[in-house]
């Protein structure tokens, strides 16, 4: 499906989404079966080949002789597909059925998805579904001296919030260290605050195949935070509000980072216009309309 104009990239994504789903969901039954096959593309094509073929295998198993042809035919197919799937790509999902009506659709993701294989007379879809909700998320981190809040937000509406706070108060530390000692464990307790922060935002984004960060908060806070991301974190950083947090009123922060979000997702969507422009210029593309133009 060609993008569509004045939409952002997350927009096309849900909208291609859905026409999948909607495809898939009025395919009519038929005698020969189809192989549902979702890959995740970070791990290694020959490892997602070999997990294909011995599940096919075991699956061949379970059918009737005489789908056993038709089934041969679609799992080539599924193969053909993850060959030439695009480095780019995160995920895969791949919908073949050979025999006297055949049916084929792939569609990429840039999100990680589980891999997962079935075979049925329907294509299996309900992890379709699930991933609808992916779109339009990102994570939220607040930094603050003393406490941490990581949420996850779709817009308009927080989905989940996770509160991180600081191993000890400074009263505390005071009465029982020296002042050398205090700002020893000052700092070490500010190196563990800023990993527990880390390893939680790694977890979320690795269990909910989120691909935006927005970090805001105190200058200091977000620079110490930052500096300590992995590579992989610190790509998936869309923008950073320099705004000291009112511990008892978030909204505003919330509303800005909402603002920043649907900012990148513009800017994404011109970045990806520029580049279309720029290949025509080149004659870099094969096809770039579906009708010739007049």
């Amino acid at each position: 499906m060609n993008p569509l104009p004045n939409q952002t990239p997350a927009e096309n994504s849900m909208l291609a989404l859905r026409r999948s789903i909607t495809t898939l969901a009025d395919l009519p039954e038929s005698s020969s079966p189809v192989i549902s096959a979702y890959f995740d593309l970070r791990q290694p094509k020959l490892d997602l080949i070999s997990s294909f073929c011995l599940w096919a295998a075991a699956a061949r198993g379970t059918l009737l002789r005489d789908e056993r042809e038709s089934f041969d035919a679609s799992r080539q197919e599924v193969l053909a597909a993850l060959d030439r799937a695009k480095p780019d790509l995160q995920g895969l999902a791949v919908y073949s059925r050979c025999g006297k009506h055949p049916f084929s659709l792939e569609h990429p993701f840039s999100i990680p998805i589980d891999t997962h294989f079935e075979v049925s007379k329907l294509p299996a879809i309900f992890p379709l579904i699930q991933m609808k909700d992916r779109f339009h998320r990102f994570v939220v981190v607040i930094c603050g001296e003393e406490h941490g809040r990581i949420i996850e937000m779709t817009l308009g509406s927080v989905s989940q919030e996770i509160l991180t706070n600081r191993p000890m108060s400074d009263a505390h530390l005071g009465r029982q260290f020296s002042q050398e000692h205090y700002h020893q464990r000052r700092l070490e307790d500010n190196r563990s605050f800023i990993k527990e922060k880390v390893r939680i935002i790694s977890n979320l984004v690795a269990r909910r195949g989120l691909n935006h960060l927005i970090l805001a908060g105190h200058p200091r806070q977000i620079s110490a935070l930052r500096d300590q991301l992995p590579d992989h974190l610190q790509s998936r950083v869309a923008a950073s509000i320099f705004q000291v947090p009112n511990q008892l009123d978030h909204s505003p922060l919330l509303e800005a980072a909402e603002q920043k979000f649907i900012q990148n997702e513009q800017q994404e969507s011109r970045n990806t216009e520029q580049r279309l422009h720029a290949q025509v210029r080149r004659r870099g593309l094969a096809v770039v309309c579906l009708h010739p133009s007049r």
